[in-house]
């Protein structure tokens, strides 16, 4: 949780539209994003495909680990699942990691929907392995609260695969991407973010992405719903990234609902 006085929901319903932007570019805002970007994870495999003279699979998703009181299981997108199982039964060896843990999706499966509506996948962790992930665990419960209403701003973050980056053969980079942004509208399955650039702030002051920038890879990141308790922030889950289309003219983010994910993992349907 982080505690910055006086930026209260009271306080900061009451500015102006002027004033809200002067805050979206300072320091509450940053402190934000950050304390929401410590929880997302990237996940990464790499493999040699059993056709000879075929590049190398190199491909990168996000993700997050998630503690609803029966202990931490790890989550992103059922279609990342899908990608990395069509590259394992295409490769000659593959090697997966969550952050810097070793990890093979497959074999750390719990569930994964079954329905293109319900785009959820969850894996096996023990304790011990979240500090090799090196990433805060987000906080779920028994009983998930409604989504986030239209208007609401909600937190998302990924990593695309586009910042990925080949520091040696042994090393790789990559850029966390994300925002704040309101909610557009919900359904029993899904909530969607319409991103609008003429309300978008330049928060961190390194320049606003283009239209039709190339998100893919957020996929499995987590949407947090920031609250407000006792004079301190903090997040609770509100859904899992499972499509960001980022045409120049259609910018939008969508994420399963997280009332499909069970506290022991499973996925409900």
């Amino acid at each position: 949780m982080i505690s910055v006085d006086p930026y209260s929901p009271e306080w900061l319903n009451n500015l102006s539209d002027e004033d809200k932007k002067a805050v979206a570019a300072g320091e509450f805002i940053q402190h934000m994003q950050n304390y929401g970007g410590a929880h997302v994870a990237w996940i990464f495999w790499r493999a040699i495909h059993r056709l000879l003279r075929v590049p190398r699979i190199e491909h990168n998703a996000s993700a997050f680990v998630l503690d609803c009181g029966r202990g931490p299981f790890l989550v992103t997108a059922g279609h990342v699942l899908e990608g990395f199982l069509g590259h394992k039964r295409a490769a000659r060896c593959i090697k997966s990691q969550i952050g810097n843990l070793a990890i093979d999706l497959e074999e750390r499966l719990i569930d994964c929907g079954t329905d293109a509506r319900i785009d959820i996948a969850t894996f096996h962790l023990q304790s011990e392995e979240i500090a090799a992930i090196g990433k805060q665990v987000v906080a779920g419960g028994e009983n998930w609260p409604p989504p986030p209403a239209s208007g609401e701003v909600v937190f998302f973050g990924g990593f695309p695969g586009n910042q990925r980056l080949a520091l040696g053969p042994k090393e790789v980079s990559f850029g966390l991407h994300c925002a704040m942004t309101p909610v557009s509208d919900f359904t029993v399955h899904q909530i969607r973010c319409r991103l609008d650039r003429r309300n978008w702030v330049d928060t961190r002051g390194l320049g606003l992405p283009l239209p039709g920038y190339d998100t893919g890879g957020l996929s499995g990141g987590p949407m947090l719903a920031p609250s407000y308790i006792n004079g301190r922030w903090s997040w609770r889950l509100a859904g899992v990234i499972s499509e960001s289309l980022m045409h120049k003219e259609y910018e939008v983010i969508t994420a399963t609902r997280a009332h499909f994910i069970l506290p022991d993992g499973r996925i409900s349907r």
